[in-house]
């Protein structure tokens, strides 16, 4: 794939996130990266493909930035996977993208506060993040 593409769409995230986080330039450079990539199984061939030099942050703005620019159809394909990351639990970098989507993971209250428990008792440094969502998802519904 287009991996030049990739690094500067993610740099271009990166410099308009640690700056006034508007990312005027990098919805642009996600609509060429769809164009590039397509929408099937993307964030698992974007995941393989991005390096690690780019903090989960950063994934996971890019990620944010995809579900508003997909199709309906790829952006719950994409929430799908990420909600996959979270049962599997064995990724803490797929997990910190996945809990930072600007959704709630799984359509389904009791589902979320499962997954996430499991989570926070497994990973602590992601502990206060779990409960926050568990916490405002109750308050929510």
């Amino acid at each position: 794939m287009n991996h030049s593409l990739l690094n500067n769409t993610l740099s271009t995230i990166m410099t308009e996130w640690d700056g006034n986080r508007k990312f005027d330039e990098s919805f642009n450079l996600v609509d060429k990266l769809l164009n590039v990539y397509g929408e099937e199984s993307l964030a698992e061939r974007l995941y393989s493909d991005i390096s690690l030099e780019y903090s989960w942050e950063v994934v996971a703005n890019l990620f944010a930035i995809l579900i508003w620019s997909m199709s309906d159809k790829g952006s719950s394909e994409l929430i799908a996977t990420t909600e996959g990351w979270l049962l599997e639990g064995k990724d803490l970098r797929k997990i910190q993208i996945a809990l930072h989507l600007d959704t709630y993971p799984f359509r389904n209250k009791t589902k979320m506060v499962e997954a996430l428990s499991k989570i926070s008792e497994s990973y602590s440094e992601i502990s206060s993040k779990c409960k926050e969502l568990i916490a405002s998802r109750r308050e929510e519904e």
